[in-house]
Formats: structure tokens, C-alpha cells, sequence
């Protein structure tokens, strides 16, 4: 995949960075770095700013030597945690947009929740150069990265990379009080495809013990 032609923000990349050290420690944070290429991010991390300075290159080669250093279950769990905390920096932003909190919003169907969560992300400028897409259809939905920064530049990989983006709309649906309600799963990551693919796709998933 070509580098230098897609960016994401640098305070977005910083807070996913800063919750995978904080998770991997001390050494296996500066291997991972190491072992992916990003020697630069051994001297300094990108700054908490919004400039679109961190490539989909570099970001995609983190996460996918975080699968293939801590293994496929493992990898997962630290970079859904990862996508967690990203969402979690975001929700101040976010709330000024749908009160969350208030009453009215709260007494809407879990559906119209995580629609209005979903539409307010797909809107988002803050997350970087994202291009995300939704559709509906009833109480499911699928959300759409193209390109998907989490895994842009890895193909024909033996796994999905892209489960921070899965542990991000998970806080997300949490967020607006859904969490019990529903599920995310990534349908489609283009590492998993040939070298032309560059977009990925999740479902958000009604439980199927819960209807409203």
C-alpha cells in the first residue's frame, strides 16, 4: 500500500499508542515498535494535537505486530482495549452533541441510540482521515472503513487486524447505554484479502433476546 496518502490525527493515534504501553509494559512496548519498523516512535510519539500526521502505513503495521506478537486472542484483547480508550477520550465531544445523560435521550429504544452513536462517528472530523460509512437495516447496522487505518498496508494476513475499531464501537454502543443490547463484529478486513483491498466492514448486531 502506498504510504504518505492517508493520515490519521495525531492526538488519536497518541491515545491508542499510550493505552497499548500502558497495557504492554515497559519492554514489550518498545519491541513491538521495534519489531514493526517505527523506529521513530522509539525517539517520540506523536503529539497530543490535530494535526493528520500519523500515516495508516505505520498505524496498520503497529497493530498487526501486536497480533503476531502476542497472538490472535491476546492481540485482540489489547487492541479492543485500545480502541476503548480511544472512544472514552472522544466522549466529552461527543456528548455535547446527543446529551447522552439527559432523559429524553435515554428513554429512546436502544435502536435509535446506537443509530444516533453511529451517525455522530461517521460525521466526526475529530477522528482523523477516516472515510466511515453506515447503513441500516431495522435494528442491525454496518459501519464501513475505507481505507481502514488498523490494518491499511497488511494483506493476505491468517487473521483480522482491525479489533480496535470492533473495541472502539463497542464503548460506543456502552456509551449511549446499549451495551447489554448489542454486539460488534468485523465482517470483513481487507488484511485477511489481496493488496487491492482497502476497506473493512463491521456489524452491529441486536441480541436476540432483546426486542423493544
Amino acid at each position: 500500500m502506498q504510504a504518505g496518502k492517508y493520515f490519521l490525527s495525531n492526538r488519536r493515534a497518541r491515545i491508542y499508542l499510550d493505552a497499548i504501553a500502558e497495557t504492554s509494559g515497559q519492554y514489550g512496548f518498545p519491541t513491538v515498535l521495534t519489531l514493526a519498523g517505527l523506529h521513530a516512535w522509539l525517539e517520540a510519539l506523536p503529539p497530543y494535537n490535530d494535526a493528520r500526521e500519523v500515516d495508516f502505513v505505520d498505524f496498520g503495521a503497529l497493530n498487526a505486530m501486536l497480533v503476531k506478537m502476542y497472538g490472535p486472542r491476546a492481540g485482540r484483547a489489547l487492541t479492543q482495549w485500545a480502541g476503548r480508550v480511544s472512544f472514552m477520550a472522544l466522549t466529552p465531544h461527543l456528548d455535547d452533541l446527543l446529551n447522552v445523560h439527559t432523559a429524553s435521550f435515554q428513554e429512546q429504544t436502544s435502536t435509535k441510540r446506537v443509530r444516533a452513536a453511529l451517525e455522530i462517528i461517521v460525521d466526526s472530523r475529530r477522528l482523523g482521515n477516516m472515510e466511515a460509512s453506515l447503513q441500516t437495516s431495522g435494528d442491525q447496522f454496518m459501519y464501513t472503513l475505507d481505507p481502514c487505518p488498523f490494518c491499511f498496508g497488511q494483506h493476505n494476513t491468517a487473521h483480522a487486524l482491525c479489533h480496535g475499531a470492533v473495541g472502539f464501537l463497542q464503548q460506543a454502543i456502552e456509551w449511549v447505554g446499549a451495551g447489554d443490547h448489542y454486539m460488534v463484529e468485523e465482517a470483513s478486513c481487507a488484511a485477511t484479502k489481496s493488496l487491492q483491498d482497502t476497506g473493512c466492514v463491521f456489524v452491529i448486531l441486536k441480541m436476540e433476546h432483546y426486542n423493544e
